[in-house]
């Protein structure tokens, strides 16, 4: 009675008779592929939780600090014109952590 084709039994035999150059390949290939399907799904993973976090933002977004032809320190923030800062007493949004960061604020040079 005949054995029934099995493609991985005929797969196996091509790879076994192949030249070690050959086979080693095929082991980089499979590997690599092993690899960028993992980083595929992981990647779709990360984006799919962070899509549906509960995670809200407060504040806003702040492109810089700068100061001006005049001496005044501005602040420019995400949909709004700069605005002056009071040295004395920054913003919520420039205070780091609960404490206001020392050196952020410097008096104009005369």
């Amino acid at each position: 009675m005949d054995q029934p084709y099995s493609f991985w039994a005929d797969l196996l035999n091509k790879f076994h008779t192949a030249p070690e150059l050959i086979q080693a390949l095929w082991l980089m290939a499979l590997s690599a592929t092993a690899l960028g399907v993992t980083w595929i799904v992981m990647r779709g993973l990360t984006q799919i939780l962070s899509i549906t976090s509960c995670r809200h933002w407060r504040g806003q977004l702040i492109y810089g600090v700068y100061q001006d032809d005049q001496g005044r320190w501005m602040i420019d923030r995400q949909d709004r014109k700069p605005e002056a800062i009071d040295r004395t007493n920054p913003p919520p949004e420039l205070i780091g952590r609960g404490r206001v960061m020392q050196a952020g604020f410097r008096q104009p040079e005369e």
